[in-house]
């Protein structure tokens, strides 16, 4: 027996047919990538610009937890709530993106695009910055999963 939403079934009749099966068309991934990335850059740029005003603060974890829900949020509402790996990674990602794009933006219109500016942006950050990009990843993993 399998229990369904209309009640206990057989594994035959239980059984969905193809069409009724959800899966990832390809305007799904569209629209997931392209929310995973505007999500993803309004928070960083938010989170940046907070960080930068206020320095370190001492709720800095729950800010990132916020950050991996919105993103997540987001990707999974343009996926049209498909949970699975592709919107996962696809929510991982935006979360990254959102740590990754201010540091970058600073640095090339500090020292001009270039290597150097990628590398600067990258390794300036410390260890916590890392620890916490993880903490928000995680969320959007699990949001999404």
């Amino acid at each position: 027996m399998v229990y369904s939403p209309v009640g206990v079934k057989c594994n035959d009749c239980a059984r969905l047919p193809r069409s009724a099966r959800l899966g990832m068309t390809p305007s799904r991934w569209v629209k997931a990538i392209g929310a995973s990335l505007v999500a993803g850059t309004g928070v960083g740029l938010g989170y940046y610009l907070l960080l930068s005003s206020m320095g370190f603060i001492f709720f800095i974890f729950f800010i990132a937890v916020g950050i991996g829900y919105v993103v997540g949020e987001a990707v999974s509402r343009a996926a049209g709530r498909y949970h699975g790996l592709e919107t996962a990674l696809i929510a991982v990602a935006g979360t990254v993106w959102a740590f990754v794009l201010p540091p970058l933006l600073t640095a090339a219109l500090k020292f001009g695009p270039g290597w150097d500016a990628v590398v600067f942006s990258l390794s300036g950050r410390g260890l916590l910055h890392w620890l916490i990009m993880g903490v928000a990843g995680y969320v959007g993993w699990q949001r999404n999963r």
